[in-house]
């Protein structure tokens, strides 16, 4: 397993930067979801192999700095600490509190949480950030070369810390402190748990939860009796029981622990070096997590439809904000049930701080995921571009002098029809970018959904009914209903799903990894 960490590209040439951006498109808007840097697993696994809970790779993060308010006169000022973690010793009696320990005895230092953003999480979010600067401030000057106003800007990140971190690593990149106006801070918006998006939120979302776990029982129908075989007995001294998409550790937080491992460069279990044995684990853990968004309009309706849409508003926003400033008549690219006044503006540069199963399930949704778990800091990117196409208007034929003599008629001469390009229609594309990779979506592969020559850059009609094929109505009601339902939309997997053998009675429980 090679691939847990991005691999980042070297920058393009100043000859490929005219290819990626013709000088005839012009940049309006940026979106860019990306995934948390490196982290340390969710949960404490490989015990019994030598694997400690406790990573030393948050030599930042134990330096803590919190707002605190001085009596009496209300003050405000920032208060330093030092973090330490605790456990619970194992060889003592039972709730004996000791000080937690990293890979050696008594390394109390630097400790990290569980799923918390490490050291390395941190650098190469700032390296994301730090190329950002470079393409979109140092090269294209489509942003300013100094933070001094919000206006151009929209961040937000989802409640999970690990993204929150990474999204200001990124941002110390972008905007380094000197190029930041002296007491301006980056505004960050998060949401209420029951609303959040930035991942399939199935805690939130009965209907999803329960598309989630259909489509677990499947997979593991399918893949268990896989798993059980070769990967399972390369594995026999870190797991005993096997491994399984259901099993205790699940496949999936097997393979979290070890991509986590990799990306750190701490020492694994000599099993999970099989490159047959990661591949199958790896494919069957891609099966349960994204199966669905495949396989049932339903499921990515409300796995990632929600966040779609949001992408999809801020673009339309920008093409209104562009035609309002090209004096065009503007049309209003709302639907009707959608007619409201905006409270927010056209920004130039939005970034999303989420996870890989946000990333992964939008891509299967755009039928554009290549099977690949996304690493760290992966990012996808959507791209809208403004494109001024001449028009060609008919000049008048010129008529001849009206004259009493027929013979005059007949031979003055006539001018060619011709025509004028004193006329543009404004048109507008996206383009999506997957870690430094253009992508071709199939529903933009049509003649006239795309600029002549270049299916990559869909035209914003096909792109909007590309993202409105899951886009929900109305998500929180969408998620109360077809409960205790078989999948709806397809059934082929409906049936495959019905024929799964299980106790009579049997009801199913919520995976934990």
């Amino acid at each position: 397993m090679d691939d847990a960490s991005r691999v980042f590209p070297p920058l393009p040439s100043d000859e490929e930067l005219k290819t990626l951006y013709p000088s005839n498109m012009e940049l309006l808007n940026v979106q860019i979801l990306f995934r948390h840097g490196e982290r340390t697993p969710v949960r404490a696994r490989f015990q019994t192999w030598g694997l400690p809970p406790f990573w030393p790779f948050c030599k930042i993060a134990r330096q803590f700095t919190q707002t605190i308010v001085t009596y009496p006169n209300d003050a405000t000022t920032p208060f330093e600490y030092v973090r330490r973690l605790e456990s619970v010793a194992k060889d003592l009696p039972k709730n004996v509190p000791v000080p937690a320990s990293g890979f050696t005895p008594g390394q109390s230092d630097d400790l990290c949480m569980l799923g918390e953003l490490t050291d390395l999480g941190r650098e190469t979010g700032f390296t994301v950030g730090d190329r950002l600067r470079w393409l979109y401030i140092n090269k294209l000057k489509f942003l300013p070369p100094l933070f001094t106003d919000h206006k151009y800007f929209y961040f937000r990140s989802s409640h999970v810390a690990r993204s929150n971190e990474t999204l200001l690593s990124l941002f110390n990149g972008l905007y380094p402190p000197t190029f930041r106006k002296d007491g301006l801070k980056p505004t960050v918006y998060t949401r209420l748990f029951p609303q959040e998006n930035a991942y399939p939120n199935d805690e939130n979302c009965r209907r999803l939860s329960e598309l989630g776990f259909m489509f677990t029982e499947i997979v593991a129908n399918r893949w268990n009796p896989i798993l059980a075989d070769y990967p399972s007995s390369k594995l026999t001294d870190v797991l005993p029981n096997g491994v399984a998409i259901d099993g205790s550790p699940r496949a999936s937080g097997v393979f979290d622990t070890v991509a986590a491992c990799v990306a750190h460069n701490v020492p694994y279990p000599e099993g999970f070096k099989d490159e047959r044995v990661v591949k199958e684990i790896r494919d069957a853990v891609m099966d349960e997590w994204y199966l669905g968004v495949q396989k049932s309009r339903e499921y990515r309706t409300l796995a990632v439809g929600a966040l779609a849409g949001d992408f999809l508003y801020r673009i339309k926003l920008a093409v209104n904000a562009d035609k309002a400033s090209h004096g065009s008549k503007l049309k209003d690219l709302f639907a009707t049930k959608e007619k409201f006044e905006p409270r927010e503006k056209a920004v130039k540069l939005a970034l999303y701080g989420s996870h890989d199963t946000t990333i992964a399930s939008l891509l299967c949704a755009m039928e554009a995921f290549e099977h690949k778990w996304p690493p760290f800091t992966s990012e996808l990117k959507f791209e809208l571009f403004g494109h001024s196409k001449p028009v060609e208007v008919p000049k008048p034929v010129d008529k001849p002098t009206v004259s009493t003599s027929e013979s005059e008629v007949m031979n003055t001469p006539l001018r060619p029809a011709g025509f004028v390009s004193s006329k543009t229609k404004r048109e507008y594309f996206v383009r999506l970018t997957y870690n430094d990779k253009i992508l071709k979506l199939p529903g933009c592969a049509k003649e006239g959904d795309h600029l002549p020559g270049d299916s990559a850059f869909c035209t914003l009609d096909a792109f909007e009914k590309v993202i409105n094929e899951f886009v929900p109505q109305n998500w929180e009601l969408q998620c109360r209903q077809n409960l205790g339902k078989p999948v709806l939309d397809n059934a082929e997997i409906a049936d495959e799903f019905s024929k799964i053998p299980r106790a009579e009675g049997a009801l199913m429980a919520k995976p934990h990894a």
